[in-house]
């Protein structure tokens, strides 16, 4: 999934996996969903305002939302800078996920 925002200078994308658990809990819980949407806004505004990975060396970030973890990334080698969503779950499964 692409968007692209307008006001801001980054382009967010969407990985299928992390697309794919947004879809699941759109079925299951709404209101999280609502909630991860409204992060995913904020990190399009200020990615820098997150916490590195410990230990990576593909410069990974996370956003916690409660027990929901955002991990991403940004390509600052791209015009418009890109940030790439790759994965989002509950804290006890996302870090074996990467």
């Amino acid at each position: 999934m692409l968007i692209n925002l307008k006001k801001d200078t980054y382009k967010l994308i969407i990985d299928k996996k992390a697309d794919k658990y947004l879809k699941k809990l759109s079925k299951k819980n709404k209101h999280d969903l609502k909630s991860l949407l409204n992060s995913i806004k904020q990190i399009s505004k200020d990615p820098h305002n997150s916490n590195n990975l410990k230990s990576n060396t593909k410069k990974k970030r996370k956003v916690r939302k409660g027990d929901y973890r955002i991990i991403f990334r940004i390509d600052t080698e791209t015009k418009p800078t890109e940030i790439h969503i790759i994965t989002i779950g509950k804290r006890k499964n996302v870090y074996k996920k990467l």
